[in-house]
């Protein structure tokens, strides 16, 4: 055999291989381009209360924008943030507060800033407790630039989903990664092992969604992406997310946690390296433009410090190479937050409120149970804040 004749041999081998891989793999990601998933996963939400979520799951804007729009007649509370927030739940707060978490996934705080802006110019008199983290531990607060306007509208935000749709090429190349490779290897394996293998693969290719299920605590769940199916994972009717991939910290991981945490290289201590301390005064200054606008029909803005795993800002704080980076940072957000008159709940050293490390899934994610301890100890030390939210609904 010619090493030409190989060559070709070799070629049309590959190709054999790849060219049904990437075949089904691009009939899925058809599927999910071709049906507007976000809109079914939202209505779907609507009627049955359930958890579920609209692919991909780490880029939730969509489905979360189409959620508090559908929400907005039953609510006077919006958390906002990113994943670091995604763990408060309505229950966190007192009644009559009622709240809906728009977190998404990745959200920095220049984006949160225009999503409250819109929220207050469009529901100002309805909404009235906005909860916005200003997160040090990702560097949000430290960003450079304006607050980036939003259009919360479901057909604007329809129309920025359209718009961010793959090139064939880009579909072609995800199809061929190994993300892409692994999740089919699992969707194969899941069809292979169905009792009806034909009727398995009809619904994971060419169906919306799986079948509606229960979680254990008996909440109906219904999966839009074939991936995660029948964990539960996704968001909740109060927009909060389960989180049920992840696992959580427990005694044994928590000390491998917090020594990479507090290292010099870790991420925590390079956010800090970057802010020098310094917080951005553009950040903070449309922040207290955005207290005062929401004060002014009859809301409140309270800024949250969210929870670090117990023991991480302690430790962190007391680094020669971060220590005092942190220190400054934390007096310059609390003197601001002072002299504007903004209320500001600081959940770093989140073991003071009594969170332990298995509930959290790493240093900077933590889970119901903690935030839940947070708020009522905040509405404890502020119980008026609930008096405000009844006057709003009357």
């Amino acid at each position: 055999m010619s090493a030409r004749t190989y060559s070709w041999l070799v070629l049309v081998l590959c190709a054999a291989c790849l060219l049904p891989v990437a075949g089904l793999n691009l009939v899925l990601t058809s599927n999910s381009l071709r049906i507007d998933k976000n809109r079914l996963a939202s209505d779907w939400q609507q009627m049955t209360h359930g958890v579920t979520y609209a692919p991909p799951i780490s880029q939730n804007r969509p489905f979360k924008t189409l959620r508090l729009n559908d929400r907005i007649g039953e609510i006077n509370t919006v958390v906002f943030g990113s994943s670091t927030t995604m763990s408060i739940v309505a229950d966190a707060f007192h009644p009559p507060l009622k709240s809906y978490n728009f977190a998404q996934s990745g959200n920095s705080l220049r984006a949160m800033i225009g999503e409250a802006e819109y929220v207050v110019d469009r529901w100002g008199g309805q909404i009235r407790l906005l909860v916005i983290p200003v997160d040090w531990a990702l560097g949000f607060i430290f960003e450079d630039g304006e607050p980036i306007r939003a259009e919360l509208s479901p057909p604007a935000v329809l129309r920025e989903a359209a718009a961010a749709r793959p090139s064939l090429v880009a579909q072609l190349t995800d199809a061929l990664s190994l993300p892409r490779l692994k999740i089919l290897a699992g969707v194969l394996r899941d069809v292979f092992k169905a009792s009806d293998a034909g009727a398995a693969f009809r619904q994971v290719f060419f169906e919306a969604a799986g079948p509606e299920y229960r979680c254990p605590d008996g909440t109906p769940a219904r999966d839009f992406d074939v991936v995660y199916r029948g964990m539960c994972n996704g968001f909740r009717y109060d927009g909060s997310a389960t989180f049920a991939d992840q696992k959580r910290l427990d005694a044994r991981n928590a000390q491998v946690a917090l020594a990479v945490s507090v290292s010099g290289g870790g991420q925590y201590a390079a956010a800090l390296r970057h802010g020098r301390g310094r917080p951005s005064p553009v950040l903070l200054d449309r922040l207290a433009q955005l207290a005062r606008r929401a004060e002014t029909r009859g809301g409140k803005v309270v800024l949250l410090l969210p929870p670090l795993m117990p023991g991480m800002e302690e430790a962190l704080s007391k680094t020669s190479h971060s220590g005092e980076w942190l220190r400054s940072t934390k007096r310059v957000i609390e003197s601001w937050a002072v002299h504007e008159q903004i209320l500001l709940l600081d959940a770093g050293r989140s073991e003071r409120y009594g969170c332990a490390v298995d509930e959290f899934i790493d240093p900077h994610h933590a889970l119901p149970r903690c935030y839940s301890r947070i708020f009522s100890r905040f509405f404890l030390d502020h119980p008026w804040e609930a008096k405000a939210g009844a006057a709003g609904n009357r």
